[in-house]
């Protein structure tokens, strides 16, 4: 059995990635890797019925030269708005043990699961990657597992994660940084892991959070990963947003439920997008301290002048009168 998992994040498609497993999950309908895996394995003859799993069930495929990897293993999940951080966790633990049945299996590849449909990214990856580091500590997985390799296609969201890897795992005993990048977990009885790592995904749900109503739109991503999510992390809270684009189940359910058990919720009503408006009316019905902001007064449709409203001409400026706002309002709770 190894004595040492390599964890290495890369930036690339996990589809066009070379490794002896491919790993995805089916979250009862096809999303993002899982999706794409799907329609090449479909032009070699693998039908999408082949790849369709119920939750706590799994299929290796292979995949005859349609992905990098000669196996696809999919695991079958719950619907994509109760996939959680406890189901991430749950779900690499799951993985290396399907693992199992195939022990010369070395290198294993997959992707990170929450960032693309609103979950904390950073809270996301250490929940997935905690899995994992936790399942090879107890001996799960197959005896020969040498490296798992989380793939990124966003570049600079890749840069994110490697650095809330680097707080999860630096300076963790029995932890080496390998050159170039990654982490070097060796097995061993003593082994703790970070606190930031150990509480992803097992008391993720009771950690404090901001909820962030925004469009979902590339124009604004920037405004979001940095303009709000650096105050809002450096606050000591996770940030969270539901994309409306990907969720197929109750996601006004899932946004109540977030908004209602949020500590703030910080609303962006630049492009005046209706459903970022109608979560503030649920904020304010719900009575949630709500930070509310704008790239232009113009851009308001309504008229605002008993609210506090930040206008911000540029990212660097909202994260320095957001970081003013949450600090403040830290004082008021």
């Amino acid at each position: 059995m190894s004595a040492a998992l390599d964890v290495v994040l890369e930036v690339g498609d996990v589809t066009e990635m070379t490794a002896d497993v491919a790993l995805f999950k089916y979250a009862q309908k096809l999303y993002g890797a899982a999706g794409e895996a799907s329609r090449r394995l479909e032009a070699v003859g693998v039908p999408p019925v082949q790849v369709a799993v119920q939750p706590g069930e799994f299929r290796f495929v292979e995949t005859k030269g349609a992905l990098a990897s000669p196996l696809a293993l999919f695991m079958g999940t719950v619907r994509l708005g109760e996939f959680g951080y406890h189901e991430i966790r749950q779900f690499a633990l799951r993985a290396l043990k399907a693992l199992e049945a195939h022990a010369s299996v070395k290198h294993v590849a997959g992707t990170v699961h929450g960032p693309n449909y609103g979950l904390d990214e950073d809270e996301a990856v250490l929940a997935f990657v905690g899995g994992l580091i936790e399942a090879f500590q107890r001996g799960t997985g197959p005896k020969g597992l040498e490296r798992f390799t989380v793939v990124e296609l966003d570049m600079r969201r890749a840069l994110r994660l490697r650095k809330a890897l680097e707080r999860g795992l630096g300076g963790t005993p029995g932890v080496e940084t390998l050159p170039g990048g990654g982490f070097r977990v060796r097995r061993s009885s003593a082994f703790v892991q970070a606190p930031s790592m150990a509480s992803a995904g097992t008391v993720s749900m009771g950690k404090p959070h901001a909820f962030v109503a925004m469009p979902f739109t590339p124009e604004l991503e920037d405004t979001y990963h940095y303009g709000i999510q650096g105050p809002v992390k450096a606050a000591g809270l996770l940030c969270e947003r539901v994309d409306q684009a990907v969720f197929d189940g109750p996601i006004i359910q899932r946004i109540k439920e977030r908004i209602d058990t949020a500590k703030v919720v910080i609303a962006d009503l630049s492009l005046a997008n209706p459903n970022v408006y109608l979560e503030v009316g649920y904020a304010w019905g719900k009575g949630r301290p709500t930070l509310l902001l704008v790239r232009d007064v113009k851009e308001l449709r309504f008229d605002v002048a008993s609210y506090r409203c930040i206008v911000y001409r540029n990212i660097r400026e909202l994260e320095s009168m957001l970081s003013r706002e949450l600090e403040r309002l830290d004082k008021l709770v």
